[in-house]
């Protein structure tokens, strides 16, 4: 399973993220939203809608895939426990399509499963390459899916990620490491480490639960202290554990 699942990662390591701050727009290209679809655990779907701004028309191809977290690295996979309906839309300019996201089976025992929802778009000349020939796409969108299980709904106003940090080395490289010890994931935006150094613009990246993720330590910084925002939430100073 583990293999399969680098072997996802590697085919999928240039997904452009999607950032909530960023209002998932892609100038002239896409219009996404919302971009953080939950599908409730009482739900059996959840819905996803394309907008094209633009002045031609978009043939886009819509996948759904199981996302982990290992090694500090997000990594993918092939999956049947949910799928986006229709798999493949053409949407003239000025107009508007939705997508279902749905269950196809029981929900998830769990607090949540995370997947990734991939919107590629595919060249007109795309259409017409014969069977088994690749196919080169244009852009490629990647925002978060979960799906909610019976303990996140009863137990909701409880619910919140649980985040420790460290220093640790890799390969020479020093990395900044967040875990994340909760029942729900943490989207960490506006990381901030020795009270001065930013980590990235905007979002820095999701913790899914029971998980940890690396991001390399700027040359130079302090490692005094990291701070981020979680989930929307003003920022806040993380517990360090032990290196």
């Amino acid at each position: 399973m583990r293999n399969i699942y680098l072997s996802f990662a590697l085919a999928l390591f240039a997904l452009m993220v999607i950032s909530p701050s960023a209002g998932a727009q892609q100038p002239g290209s896409l219009l996404i939203w919302p971009v953080n679809p939950v599908i409730a655990a009482d739900k059996k779907a959840a819905a996803l809608w394309l907008e094209n701004p633009g002045t031609s028309p978009l043939t886009l191809q819509i996948r759904i895939y199981a996302w982990e977290q290992a090694e500090g690295k997000n990594v993918y996979a092939a999956q049947e426990a949910v799928v986006g309906t229709p798999p493949i839309v053409t949407i003239a300019p000025g107009t508007k399509q939705l997508v279902r996201l749905t269950r196809m089976g029981a929900g998830p025992a769990k607090t949540e499963i995370p997947y990734r929802v991939i919107v590629d778009e595919i060249p007109a000349a795309g259409l017409d390459a014969t069977p088994g020939a690749a196919i080169s796409f244009r852009m490629r969108y990647s925002i978060p899916l979960f799906v909610m299980g019976p303990a996140t709904q009863r137990n909701a106003p409880a619910l919140q990620p649980k985040l420790v940090w460290r220093i640790v080395t890799q390969g020479g490289e020093r990395f900044v490491e967040v875990r994340n010890n909760g029942l729900v994931h943490a989207r960490l935006t506006a990381a901030v480490i020795g009270g001065r150094t930013p980590l990235g613009e905007g979002l820095l990246g999701y913790v899914l639960p029971d998980r940890a993720m690396r991001w390399p330590l700027p040359p130079g910084a302090s490692t005094d202290d990291f701070s981020a925002s979680v989930n929307g939430l003003a920022a806040v100073t993380l517990e360090r554990t032990a290196e």
